[in-house]
């Protein structure tokens, strides 16, 4: 087989600066957590068993402090919560910490799509996750960071996610956790089906443990990719 399609589209990944705040608390607790990296300033968090469907009678709660005078924001990827007991199945989101926490938003069901960013009133926030018997369900998978970054976006956001030849976003610390793939290097570029976010880390312009800003150029044609970095398939330059 050949190397890329000339029609296939690429993401080239530039060179960032991030500049991080000093690190705040974080903790998480319980039999339902799936993998998590829970950064100073952003982060990951994802049900166990995701992308596959999680374990029956579990239960997860993250507790995330960002440093004072910040407020956290989250963007989900995935939802696909219960079977319809909503009273046993659910994510929930609280403003705080410890018995003063405040509910921001409780979700359950199939296939919920979320596309707001969720915000706080406050520095920390507690999400809990818990499940009753059910059958099927994805589970969750959502990023978080401070209400700085307005452009955040998740670990499976791709290139094709946007219509826009040149953009920058903010990428969440843990994108490690996503399973999706990249193809690509980061000489030659990256297809526009891999997560920009994953050949971000993948590229050494983020870090895994810290998030960071990109800037995304695409662009078509892409002559070549190294074979052993490309799904094994062997290409040539042209």
């Amino acid at each position: 087989m050949g190397g890329a399609d000339p029609a296939a589209a690429g993401v080239l990944l530039r060179a960032i600066l991030v500049l991080l705040a000093a690190r705040g608390g974080r903790a998480q607790k319980g039999d339902g957590c799936g993998p998590s990296v829970l950064g100073p300033s952003s982060g990951t968090l994802s049900s166990l068993g995701y992308p596959g469907t999680y374990p029956n009678n579990t239960v997860c709660e993250w507790e995330i402090s960002v440093p004072r005078g910040d407020r956290v924001h989250f963007r989900f990827a995935e939802l696909d919560v219960g079977d319809g007991n909503c009273q046993v199945s659910y994510l929930r989101l609280y403003n705080g910490v410890g018995p003063e926490r405040r509910e921001i938003v409780k979700y359950c069901g199939r296939s919920v799509k979320v596309k707001e960013l969720i915000e706080s009133t406050g520095n920390q926030v507690t999400v809990q996750f818990m499940s009753g018997n059910h059958q099927g369900g994805r589970g969750f998978y959502l990023s978080y960071s401070t209400t700085k970054h307005s452009d955040l976006i998740t670990c499976v956001d791709k290139g094709t996610d946007f219509p826009e030849a040149e953009f920058s976003k903010y990428c969440p610390a843990g994108c490690l956790t996503s399973t999706e793939e990249i193809s690509g290097t980061m000489p030659n570029g990256y297809r526009e089906s891999s997560p920009v976010c994953v050949a971000a880390v993948h590229a050494g312009v983020v870090s895994n443990a810290e998030g960071g800003r990109i800037d995304v150029v695409s662009s078509k044609g892409i002559p070549h990719y190294e074979a052993t970095l490309a799904n094994n398939v062997t290409s040539t330059g042209r």
